[in-house]
């Protein structure tokens, strides 16, 4: 959340806080940088999309699926982890082996420094207050900055890897995601082993699968889980930045002109909002039944300390949440259960769904037990809109009523204690 007071107006800021494009939007947001040199670990480009570089992202995802398929490294590491190190030696391509590090080690590097700079750039757009459309209208799509819940984002990326992204607004990411979700899972004869596994015929679910493309699996699972619940708590914190600056701009506008004189039988009447259109349509309203623009007061109340959240809320999403380390662990555990499922009675994919389960709750209680003094489960719904509207007594059940059809949480009519001289 931005720190800084709007300045000016008329300011042209140097640094982009974000960008909405007819293929989805993107935003600065300083992200943790050892989260994205993990992500690049597991498989290289998932760092850079973690990022928000998308197109840098896609072309190491591609050249790994290539040049590792090319290699039968994935087998070769399943091999060496169930100790056939013989086999492991055998099936490895040592030429397509050397052409591969080189292009993992920059993945990592790069994913790590991108996120330093990308945190040095959110930074100096806070100083300048950049501005951040809200929507964008094209002939292929309607791109809108909105708010949307994380944890359905997550759900249906469960459900299939790219329908979180696309939930989330992100059309490229998601299309891509989605159409190589399915061409992994058709070269791993994925679909058949899940359907003989939901069967109990755990031997012919084992022996159908191919090892080399079914290794690619869990990383991309989970990752697409992950990604589509970031994803939405950055478009959330976007939109939260943009009516931030909206409403300061307002204010600053209205302030420069000449202040109304006030009649005696006047009022005022304080509401609070959480961040949502609604702000921006009771202001209409009020302005339409007759209240000044000038006597609208509407402006974000300042957050005194950020919290650490076990899971952020469509109401709060400026506080840090645990589950990077809840799902690095459970990318882990789904990986080693997958292995070691060809060699165990319910196969990998039981054990691979096991071994994210597991892996997230014993990752998640990590991170509970390193920051039990400052965490809490959920992240607290509080009211980040203050607006203050001064009129004639006679407006009052109108303004109360146009309060309660835009979602305001509260509402106060200030008591007249000082009666005018007559």
């Amino acid at each position: 959340m931005p720190h800084q007071k709007f300045q000016s107006t008329t300011i042209k800021p140097r640094y982009a806080k974000g960008a909405l494009s007819t293929f989805g939007a993107n935003s600065v947001y300083p992200r943790i940088p050892w989260v994205a040199a993990w992500w690049s670990l597991t498989f290289p480009g998932f760092g850079h999309v973690y990022l928000g570089r998308y197109l840098p992202g896609f072309i190491l995802i591609i050249w790994e699926l290539v040049v590792n398929t090319q290699a039968n490294l994935n087998m070769g590491i399943a091999l060496s982890m169930l100790g056939k190190f013989e086999e492991a030696k055998a099936v490895l391509n040592e030429e397509w082996i050397l052409l591969y590090m080189g292009a993992y080690i920059f993945s990592i590097w790069d994913s790590y420094r991108s996120s330093v700079e990308i945190g040095k750039s959110h930074i100096l757009s806070e100083v300048e207050d950049a501005p951040v459309g809200p929507s964008i209208v094209s002939a292929f799509d309607i791109i809108i900055v909105d708010k949307k819940k994380p944890w359905l984002a997550a759900i249906w990326s469960t459900l299939s890897p790219g329908l979180g992204q696309l939930y989330s607004g992100h059309t490229i990411t998601g299309t891509f995601i989605l159409a190589w979700w399915i061409f992994v899972t058709y070269k791993a004869n994925t679909i058949g082993s899940w359907f003989y596994s939901s069967i109990g015929n755990f031997p012919i679910a084992t022996a159908m699968v191919d090892w080399q493309w079914f290794l690619f699996l869990p990383s991309m699972y989970a990752f697409a889980i992950y990604q589509a619940y970031a994803a939405v708590n950055e478009n959330n914190i976007l939109y939260d930045i943009e009516q931030l600056r909206y409403l300061r701009v307002r204010d600053e506008n209205l302030a420069q002109q000449e202040p109304n004189t006030l009649e005696n039988d006047t009022l005022q009447i304080i509401a609070t909002f959480e961040h949502s259109p609604f702000v921006e349509m009771a202001i209409h309203d009020i302005e339409s039944i007759g209240v000044p623009p000038k006597n609208i007061v509407a402006l974000p109340l300042e957050n005194l300390e950020a919290e650490t959240n076990i899971i952020d809320s469509l109401h709060r999403v400026d506080g840090r949440s645990v589950l990077d380390g809840a799902m690095v662990s459970g990318t882990i555990f789904m990986l080693l259960g997958t292995i070691y499922g060809f060699v165990w009675y319910w196969g990998p994919v039981i054990w691979g769904l096991l071994g994210l389960v597991g892996g997230f709750f014993l990752g998640l209680i990590i991170e509970i037990a390193f920051h039990k003094k400052r965490i809490k489960l959920f992240a607290s719904r509080k009211s980040e809109v203050f607006m203050q509207i001064t009129c004639n007594s006679s407006m009052k059940e109108h303004l109360i009523k146009v309060l309660k059809e835009r979602k305001a949480n509260g509402y106060l009519v200030i008591p007249q204690r000082i009666t005018p001289d007559t």
